[in-house]
């Protein structure tokens, strides 16, 4: 259930919620394109008490309702499998997760593994690109992989969506470790998937 946008829910020091982080111009730019009232919510599960703040929470209390995680930082696959129960109580649940150069091993990787040409498949009007994972280690891409949560990329200004679980066996998947299948879409698009518009 949601709490009343709040000055105790504020970032500060102190932060009473365990799963926030320091919020740069990454965070603050993204969170600005939302309008005010959808930023910084306060939700506290009914049954435990536990209490967290979503960044973005579109559309509380209807059918409709969606969480934001703005992820620009690392985490680990517990805490990300946390947050997702926590979150996708009666709603649904979006991370965007910043793959920037301050992290230039992932980002470095990240490039790599980029191929939007090689394995191309048309999905609902959509064009998946099939590709592999060319770091040393896959165990970034098979975290997000696992998430229970919509995962999307920002990587260099592009938003990238991770096809799911779901996505992938429509793709011709499982798809092996290591591999993974990004869409494209543009930021509009993303935040109208955010606001679920039609």
């Amino acid at each position: 259930m949601p709490v009343e946008n709040v000055p105790h829910w504020r970032h500060k020091a102190g932060d009473c919620d365990p799963w926030s982080e320091p919020e740069g111009p990454w965070h603050l730019g993204w969170k600005e394109r939302f309008d005010l009232s959808c930023r910084e919510i306060g939700l506290i599960d009914g049954a435990t008490g536990e209490r967290h703040r979503a960044d973005v929470l579109c559309g509380a209390g209807t059918p409709r309702a969606t969480v934001l995680e703005l992820q620009h930082s690392s985490i680990s696959e517990e805490e990300r499998s946390s947050r997702e129960a926590f979150y996708r109580q009666e709603r649904r649940m979006f991370w965007l997760v910043h793959i920037h150069s301050e992290s230039s091993f992932l980002a470095h990787n990240f490039g790599m593994s980029m191929d939007f040409r090689t394995r191309r498949i048309e999905l609902d009007g959509k064009t998946f690109a099939v590709m592999r994972w060319m770091g040393t280690s896959v165990q970034f891409i098979e975290k997000w992989k696992r998430a229970h949560a919509h995962v999307f990329f920002d990587w260099g200004g592009h938003i990238l969506y991770l096809a799911s679980e779901t996505v992938a066996q429509r793709l011709g998947g499982p798809f092996q470790r290591g591999e993974f299948a990004l869409c494209e879409l543009s930021r509009d698009d993303f935040i109208r998937a955010v606001h679920w518009a039609e």
